[in-house]
């Protein structure tokens, strides 16, 4: 028995594409270890990948099994008893008791540079922030938020037009690359472990949907990070146009020097158009979606005329011109 101990059953608690993605690369790379899948029954949420990990369990014959309560779930880790434990896209909290119970710890993804932006959607927050260096942490979940000793992470530098979806495509190949070998030296007790340093530690709240509403009074460089940090998986930043909302999917900075009220169309493209915001600059919308005219579409196809003007809500705003 090395300094680890000897593990040979280990569990995966969590759900999502990179859920999944990350669970079949270390699966590949521990054939040794009896793993089973607990996964939360998220068929209501757009991104749920449960069939996929379901059909992934049933092909190579791995224990699976989808909870429905917070109670069941944790009573289904307590006969499990693993060893040790990985959880990705996971919705309850697990309590002390069940951290306690599994004798080389469960494991978490969290997507930032821990310990910044420790709590909800630490993505968005950083993108929201103007952050031009993202990443995600594989820490060791402990009672405190997102405290626990770490055990890799994965850096990635954020390109100016990059969306959320974009980067949490990259985290996911970065993380699939970088996960196995470290993971597999945690089981034989040979991973280096870092401790987070508290005072660098920052913490970031929830979001909801309404959050996503833009306030054109900002300039235009945050308002284009506002707009990329929600883009599709999520809901999307959103405006009104007249009665309409709009949720607004890609957008770049207009260079130079704009005068406008914010949100007052300024000027019609080809396939896009420019909208003023607070400072003196404007934006560049390109992609919207509405409930009307499908999930992606460009801007000028739902544009009335160039007295159009987006606002906080959904009230007819005529623009007299001048």
């Amino acid at each position: 028995m090395d300094a680890f101990g000897i593990v040979t059953r280990a569990v995966f608690i969590g759900s999502k594409s990179l859920g999944l993605a990350i669970f079949e690369c270390l699966y590949a790379e521990t054939p040794g270890l009896q793993w089973t899948v607990v996964h939360p029954d998220d068929r209501s949420d757009a991104r749920s990948n449960l069939g996929d990990f379901s059909a992934f369990a049933s092909k190579h014959g791995i224990e699976f099994f989808v909870p429905s309560t917070p109670i069941e779930a944790r009573e289904m880790l307590a006969a499990i008893k693993p060893d040790i434990g990985l959880v990705c896209g996971w919705y309850w909290l697990l309590d002390a008791a069940t951290l306690d119970s599994i004798p080389r710890g469960l494991w978490g993804m969290h997507n930032s540079l821990l310990p910044k932006y420790r709590g909800n959607a630490p993505l968005v927050w950083s993108i929201i922030n103007g952050d031009k260096t993202v990443g995600s942490t594989v820490f060791r979940l402990a009672e405190g938020m997102d405290s626990g000793e770490v055990l890799c992470q994965v850096e990635l530098q954020l390109g100016e037009s990059d969306t959320v979806g974009e980067v949490l495509e990259a985290i996911q190949r970065a993380l699939v690359q970088e996960l196995p070998a470290r993971w597999t030296a945690l089981l034989a007790g040979r991973a280096e472990l870092s401790t987070q340093d508290e005072s660098m530690a920052t913490y970031c709240g929830s979001r909801q949907e309404a959050d996503g509403l833009v306030s054109w009074g900002k300039t235009a460089s945050e308002i284009h990070d506002f707009i990329r940090a929600q883009a599709p998986p999520y809901p999307a930043a959103f405006s009104f146009l007249r009665s309409q909302k709009v949720r607004l999917l890609r957008s770049s900075v207009f260079r130079g020097t704009y005068f406008g009220t914010p949100g007052q169309v300024l000027r019609r493209l080809d396939e896009s158009v420019l909208v003023a915001c607070g400072g003196n600059t404007a934006i560049e919308l390109l992609r919207v979606s509405t409930d009307s005219c499908g999930e992606s579409v460009t801007v000028t196809q739902i544009l009335g005329s160039m007295k159009d003007r987006f606002s906080d809500s959904p009230i007819m705003e005529l623009w007299p011109s001048r």
